[in-house]
């Protein structure tokens, strides 16, 4: 291919074996064909999106040279229009210098996005107008009249009626923008009355994704769109911009009345991917440990973009940890979270990206996001990029789905401390890439320090291509040292841990790192020594549970007052009833024989509070160690009402003795 590299604007890539399937695939690719080589080479196991040493696919071999049969086949096979090459460059961006419209129509048919830049800041603009192909006229226009229609959707409340595809495809090629341009005229001339207005919940913005300008919200399917001039300063609240990275910031702003927190660029030409790829990824990956996206706004020339988040009232983990200006020794606490419930709630988030086939690629203490006291969130996904590991992508043929999320953004130097070799080199990501920066973060979390030692980017790359892996801190807690160790090492097949396994061992450090509660003084003087001077009044005991017993039946204890004949007299005879022996022993109380106390019963030989105490201490199980002279106070007192029930019983049975038992009716009932 010597004689084609000086017609573009980039170097095309090679395949190391043009013979197998990936080289066979580019050069048909270069061709334009056979649609039925295509077709047969795509259904076997090779990839859609294979890569050749410039990171460039078939796609965009085909779209470059303007082979739009081949497109359009590519794209049916899960092409992805927004890959970008080694030098940032996409699809679209072919497309575009091709000069080509029908191939940018099925580019931006399948989610081809305008707005992406190469390495050097270029757009697919400025791609078509390097073209200098005599039909790039069309791929202008069909640009201009795409901005056009973003323009009306963003800034005009009106409904725009876009032209169908399928009638643009069966246009005449030369008269394709014509054609676009139609029904954009007779919508402008029909002018509908507001009322009679029907929007659908969902339009497609041709070069700008799928977007929704409906009300109400709660009706929306797509990302609603936010006019800038709907965005207002928050009242009656400090101002909370912090540094999200090196090229965005996070403000707290009001949306119709809505607390959100905006994402946007630090200066309009500083990395505008950076939001259009975390867009991307926002509007397709949704969890509750996930920061929300609630809607886009563009700029006026559409060159910006502003994202906007749920609230965020507490600002990063990287704003807490490591505030600015001097700060007390040791871990600043996190409000309202501990440090192993923070990182569980970071591991869920990371369980569910690697669920859906994809890594973060840039987790650091930037990218978590302190909702509020007790709730931490992971944003920051514009580094993300899809996992093709066998185990979790058995049909790596299949691709990225249609105006799906493709690779993110490299990763810029301020992230190496956090990110393992692999990624800051740019190869495919591991399952356990996401878990080594995990372990750097929460070793950041425990001992309070930036990773590496506040070491910089290339200085950590250059220690990690040396072999040299981070070392274990010995400031983490002993239950989570060995959850931690596991994924620091320097290569995948270093590190023995999982993010599975991960979760396991901190829930597991965390019951292990809980503080046992006091149940004793001394256990609690033995923790806190410090304290033995002055004791608290109460001490929580945490007693270990136990089955109820159910307590021991009490004797009822007769007061000396009455003699047993003036027992005998007292009970009510009525006709042939039974003798209620139930009768009052004691004038103070009301308990008797057979029948349930009341709750003014007394079940104490005395009437002073002082005895009825002592007798509750001698009866009561559970009770403290009593003194000596109380435990033989309550056994003789104990002894004498014993005897007197003795004789009681005796009198009753008719004087006989103890060791006499007569067989008599216990119950017998007394003629009137």
């Amino acid at each position: 291919m010597p004689s084609l590299r000086s017609r573009f604007p980039m170097e095309l890539g090679s395949v190391s074996d043009p013979e197998a399937q990936l080289g066979r695939l580019h050069r048909l690719a270069l061709a334009g064909g056979p649609g039925w080589g295509l077709t047969r080479l795509l259904r076997r196991v090779v990839q859609v999106d294979g890569e050749n040493s410039a990171g460039q696919t078939g796609l965009f071999l085909s779209a470059l040279l303007g082979h739009s049969s081949a497109v359009q086949l590519l794209l049916t096979f899960g092409a992805n229009p927004n890959h970008r090459c080694l030098d940032g460059s996409t699809p679209v961006h072919a497309g575009a210098f091709s000069g080509r419209s029908l191939v940018m129509l099925h580019l931006l048919q399948a989610g081809g996005d305008l707005r992406l830049h190469d390495q050097q800041g270029r757009t697919p603009w400025d791609w078509a107008e390097q073209g200098g192909a005599k039909q790039s006229w069309e791929v202008l226009e069909l640009l201009e009249l795409c901005r056009a229609h973003m323009s009306a959707l963003v800034h005009d409340d009106e409904l725009v009626v876009s032209a169908s595809l399928g009638q643009l495809q069966a246009g005449c090629r030369h008269s394709l923008c014509g054609s676009l341009s139609l029904p954009w005229r007779e919508c402008a001339d029909r002018a509908p009355r507001r009322e009679r207005i029907r929007r659908p919940p969902r339009i497609s913005a041709l070069g700008f994704g799928q977007l929704s300008c409906l009300r109400p919200l709660g009706l929306v399917t797509g990302i609603p769109l936010a006019d800038p001039k709907e965005l207002l300063p928050a009242q009656g609240e400090p101002d909370r911009t912090y540094e999200s990275s090196s090229h965005t910031l996070m403000a707290n702003l009001l949306w119709r009345g809505h607390s959100v927190t905006a994402r946007k660029l630090k200066a309009p030409e500083a990395q505008p991917d950076v939001l259009l790829a975390d867009l991307q990824h926002c509007s397709t990956l949704h969890h509750p440990n996930l920061l929300l996206l609630m809607a886009l706004s563009p700029s006026a020339d559409l060159s910006g973009l502003c994202l906007l988040f749920e609230p965020v009232w507490l600002g990063s983990l990287h704003v807490v940890l490591h505030p600015r200006g001097p700060s007390p020794g040791g871990p600043r606490a996190v409000p309202g979270l501990l440090p192993g419930h923070l990182l569980l709630q970071v591991l869920e988030a990371l369980l569910f990206l690697q669920a859906r086939w994809h890594a973060h690629g840039g987790l650091s203490s930037h990218a978590v996001q302190l909702v509020r006291p007790g709730l931490a969130k992971v944003s920051s996904l514009e580094h993300g990029r899809p996992l093709h590991q066998h185990w979790l992508q058995p049909r790596p043929q299949q691709g990225y789905s249609r105006g799906g999320s493709g690779p993110g953004l490299p990763p810029p130097p301020e992230l190496y401390p956090w990110l393992p070799l692999e990624l800051i080199c740019g190869d495919t990501p591991a399952a356990t890439s996401d878990l080594y920066s995990f372990c750097i973060l929460a070793q950041e979390v425990f001992t309070g320090q930036l990773p590496w030692a506040g070491r910089k980017g290339p200085e950590v790359k250059a220690k990690l291509e040396a072999g040299e892996s981070p070392a274990l801190d010995p400031l983490v807690p002993a239950p989570y040292q060995a959850l931690v160790q596991a994924g620091l090492g320097l290569g995948p097949a270093d590190r023995w841990g999982s993010l599975q396994n991960t979760r396991y061992l901190l829930q597991e450090a965390m019951a292990q790192d809980s503080a046992p509660e006091v149940s004793s003084r001394m256990h609690w003087t033995t923790r806190c020594p410090a304290s033995q001077d002055f004791l608290p009044d109460t001490l929580y005991c945490e007693v270990a549970p136990r089955t109820k017993i159910p307590p021991r039946p009490v004797p009822p204890v007769m007061s000396l007052g009455l003699s047993p004949c003036q027992a005998l007299k007292t009970p009510e005879v009525t006709g042939r009833n039974r003798v209620q022996r139930a009768s009052a022993w004691d004038s103070d109380s009301s308990l008797t024989l057979g029948s349930s106390p009341s709750p003014g019963s007394s079940l104490y030989p005395d009437s002073s509070p002082a005895a009825r105490v002592s007798l509750h201490h001698c009866l009561e199980p559970s009770s403290t160690e009593p003194s000596t002279e109380l435990i033989r106070g309550c056994l003789f007192s104990s002894l004498q009402k014993m005897d007197l029930l003795e004789e009681i019983i005796a009198e009753l049975r008719g004087g006989c003795p103890l060791g006499d038992k007569p067989s008599f009716d216990p119950a017998p009932e007394i003629d009137s």
